[in-house]
């Protein structure tokens, strides 16, 4: 049996190329940053705690995270439209980082790896971007947008891999398991 821990709608879309019979479950774990945990290590640790928490001999369970980094900083979730356009604003005629973690536990082993891609955000006018978050579709997302969506018209992937962006790095994944 393979678990995927994830409330993620993209992954659990993205897994399904990957595995077609999977369950999906989300693990309620604290998310939070630890005082000097570096970004690899924060999402190598949520990434194995969302896994480790189904985890039984005999199945396959998987945890990931990701997030955005903009000059050193990690950006979470906006909490409202404000926030979700001053992180688009910041963001915007910029590079920026984004970091997934991935963890599979499967027979006593664990086989966790961070990948990364740079992604550039095209300068955008304010009013260009509260007409994307009035769309809502920055919501549940990290840095406030869905490069898989809308906002692919204005978010070039320059390095990497697109569904580590998302949110599940698909090929490296797959090749694991």
């Amino acid at each position: 049996m393979i678990i995927l821990a994830t409330q993620s709608e993209a992954r659990r879309k993205l897994f399904k190329k990957c595995k077609r019979n999977a369950i999906f479950t989300k693990s309620n774990i604290d998310e939070r940053r630890l005082d000097g945990e570096s970004v690899e290590d924060y999402l190598l640790r949520v990434s194995f705690l969302k896994a480790f928490v189904f985890y039984k001999y005999g199945n396959t369970v998987i945890g990931a995270d990701t997030v955005i980094e903009y000059k050193g900083e990690v950006i979470g979730k906006p909490k409202d439209d404000k926030e979700a356009f001053n992180t688009l604003k910041m963001l915007s005629d910029n590079y920026h980082r984004c970091l997934t973690g991935v963890t599979i536990l499967m027979n006593n082993r664990c086989i966790s790896f961070v990948d990364k891609a740079i992604i550039y955000m095209n300068g955008l006018s304010d009013s260009e971007i509260w007409e994307y978050v009035r769309s809502g579709e920055y919501k549940g997302r990290a840095a406030g947008y869905a490069i898989q969506k809308e906002a692919s018209k204005f978010m070039k992937l320059v390095e990497g891999d697109i569904t580590t962006v998302i949110g599940l790095p698909i090929k490296k994944l797959c090749r694991i398991i």
